[in-house]
């Protein structure tokens, strides 16, 4: 396994480049936990609202459906 060799990112505080890979390295564990913590809040919001369209979206068929029968039921009489 080579040596990482990182050079600082010029007006980057945290970011260094690494020489042998030319990667970008971010070395601040404290926006990282920022980071990973804005994901989870994001793909948790993602989930809430899917869930949210997919119950708006039964609740509409019911309400079709509802309608449906009530239509039905004046046209019999």
């Amino acid at each position: 396994m080579h040596n990482k060799k990182l050079i600082p990112v010029k007006d980057n505080k945290g970011l260094f480049r690494d020489v042998n890979t030319n990667s970008i390295v971010n070395t601040d564990t404290n926006q990282y936990q920022s980071y990973i913590s804005n994901r989870e809040k994001l793909s948790s919001d993602k989930e809430r609202i899917d869930n949210l369209e997919n119950q708006l979206t039964d609740v509409k068929n019911d309400i079709k459906d509802i309608k449906d029968l009530l239509l039905k039921a004046l046209k019999d009489t």
